[in-house]
C-alpha cells in the first residue's frame, strides 16, 4: 500500500494487481476489498485475481503461489502493454533473501541478492527498512493489513524474520549492515569471473582446453557456469556436477561426458564446448514419401521432391528418387557405419569422413545420416553449426544423372 500511494502521489500511471489465494477466508477477501477500494479512491485501475489453493497439492504452496503471481503479473504486462511489474520489496525483504540463498548453499555470485531493477521487474523499495515504512504509511495515514501469517514461522522466510532476526539484532548489532556489504562483494566477484571467463573462451561458446586446465580447479565450476550461461542452458552445481569435474583433463579428443540432465560436455582437439543433451542425444525419425511429397520438415531441415535443378549449390542436396528405397530414417550415425562418398569408388566409415571434412570433434555426434529402407546410407548430413559451407555428402549411389527425372531435395529450413 506505500509503494501504492507513492506511485499514485507521483502521477505514476498505474495498473494494480491484486492475487486473493483465499487461504485466510474472510480475512483473504477483506485484503482485496481494501486494494480495490483505494484503487477506486484514486482513480486506479484495478484487476483482481482469485486463486484455487487446491490447484497446489502436490506442490510447495509458497512455491506454487510465486509461480501463479509472476504468470499473472506477466500476462497483464503485456495486456497493457506496461513497462515494469513494481513490487514492494524491501530492506528485509533482501536480507532473508541473501541469508536464504547461503544457508540453501547457493554459489557466491547468487549472493547479490534482489536487484532494483531487474529485466522487467522494478523494487523501488528495496534499500527501505521495513520500520521506515510503517513509520511512513502511520505518517500518512495510508489504509492498510497486516497477513497475519507472516507471523507464522511455518515457511523459511518467516522462520528467519521472526526467529532469527530479533535474536541477531540482540547478539549482532550493526549485522544487517555487515550482511548487505556481502551483494557488493559477490558483484566484485561476478566481475572477476567474468574478466578471467574472458581470457579462457574462444568462438562459438567454447573454452580452450589448456587454459581451463591451467585455473585452479576451485574455479573450474565457476567457469563452466560461465559457459553455460553463454550456451544459454542450465546447470546446477551440485555434488555430481562438481565430482565430474575432477576428470575434465583425462577427456580424449571428440569423447564426452554428461555434467546434468540437460547438459553434455565435449572435448574438440584443444577445446571444450558445452551442448544440450536434446542436441546431443536425438530420436530415430522416419520419413515416408507421402511427406515428401507434402513436403516434410524436421526441427533443421526441409524434405521435397523436385526436378533436377541446372545448378548446385553447397547449402542443398539432390537424390535421384529411383536410387533410394522409402521409407527413410535420418538418425545419428554410428561408429561402423559406412557409405560410399560422392566421386569415390570404395566405401568410408562416416566418422573417418566427418574428420577429413574437418567437422570439429565437438560437433561430429551431431551428424545425421539418411538410411534407406535397404539399410544403406544415402547422405551424410553436417552439424547445423559446423561452420562448413555445404549441407552434407551424397553417397555415389544416389547421384543425380542425365537420367533422373525427379530428385529427394534437402535443404536447410
Amino acid at each position: 500500500m506505500a509503494l501504492l500511494y507513492l506511485l499514485h502521489r507521483h502521477q505514476i500511471h498505474t495498473i494494480v494487481v491484486h492475487i486473493n489465494y483465499r487461504l485466510r477466508g474472510e480475512a483473504s477477501d477483506k485484503d482485496q476489498s481494501i486494494v480495490e477500494e483505494v484503487s477506486a479512491l484514486w482513480d486506479l485501475e484495478c484487476v483482481s485475481v482469485r486463486l484455487d489453493p487446491d490447484e497446489s497439492e502436490g506442490r510447495n504452496f509458497q512455491s506454487w503461489a510465486r509461480d501463479r503471481r509472476y504468470q499473472i503479473f506477466s500476462d497483464i504486462k503485456k495486456e497493457f502493454d506496461a513497462d515494469y511489474i513494481a513490487t514492494a520489496h524491501h530492506e528485509d525483504d533482501q536480507l532473508e533473501t541473501i541469508l536464504q540463498k547461503i544457508m540453501r548453499g547457493a554459489g557466491f555470485s547468487a549472493w547479490k541478492g534482489m536487484d532494483v531493477l531487474d529485466g522487467d521487474l522494478f523494487r523501488p523499495l528495496l534499500d527501505v527498512s521495513k520500520s521506515d515504512i510503517l513509520r511512513f504509511i502511520q505518517e500518512f495515514n495510508i489504509p492498510y493489513r497486516m497477513d497475519r501469517t507472516n507471523e507464522e514461522s511455518t515457511y523459511a522466510r518467516n522462520f528467519i524474520r521472526n526467529n532469527w532476526f530479533p535474536e541477531l539484532n540482540r547478539l549482532f548489532p550493526g549485522w544487517k549492515i555487515n550482511l548487505l556489504q556481502i551483494p557488493d562483494k559477490a558483484r566484485e566477484f561476478t566481475m572477476m569471473a567474468d574478466l578471467l571467463y574472458r581470457q579462457i573462451s574462444r568462438s562459438q561458446g567454447m573454452i580452450d582446453r589448456r587454459k581451463f586446465l591451467d585455473l585452479p580447479e576451485d574455479l573450474h565450476p565457476v567457469m563452466v557456469k560461465k559457459l553455460a550461461e553463454e550456451s544459454m542452458i542450465e546447470i546446477n552445481l551440485s555434488r555430481g556436477f562438481l565430482d565430474s569435474l575432477r576428470d575434465i583433463g583425462d577427456l580424449q579428443t571428440g569423447k564426452s561426458f554428461t555434467l546434468s540432465d540437460n547438459a553434455v560436455l565435449l572435448r574438440d582437439r584443444d577445446s571444450f564446448k558445452l551442448i544440450k543433451s536434446s542436441e546431443f542425444f536425438s530420436e530415430n525419425i522416419t520419413i515416408s514419401k507421402k511427406e515428401v511429397i507434402d513436403g516434410y520438415e524436421s526441427s533443421a531441415l526441409h524434405l521435397s521432391l523436385k526436378k533436377p535443378p541446372e545448378t548446385f549449390i553447397d547449402q542443398t542436396l539432390h537424390l535421384d528418387v529411383n536410387a533410394i528405397e522409402f521409407p527413410l530414417t535420418l538418425r545419428n550415425w554410428k561408429d561402423a557405419d559406412r557409405f560410399q562418398p560422392l566421386g569415390m569408388s570404395g566405401s568410408q566409415l562416416v566418422s573417418d569422413h566427418l574428420t577429413n571434412r574437418k567437422i570439429p570433434s565437438s560437433l561430429k555426434k551431431q551428424a545425421k545420416v539418411l538410411e534407406s529402407f535397404d539399410g544403406t546410407i544415402s547422405a551424410v548430413i553436417f552439424p547445423h553449426h559446423s561452420g562448413t559451407e555445404q549441407l552434407g555428402t551424397l553417397s555415389e549411389r544416389v547421384r543425380c544423372t542425365p537420367e533422373t527425372k525427379q530428385t529427394l531435395t534437402i535443404r536447410k529450413k
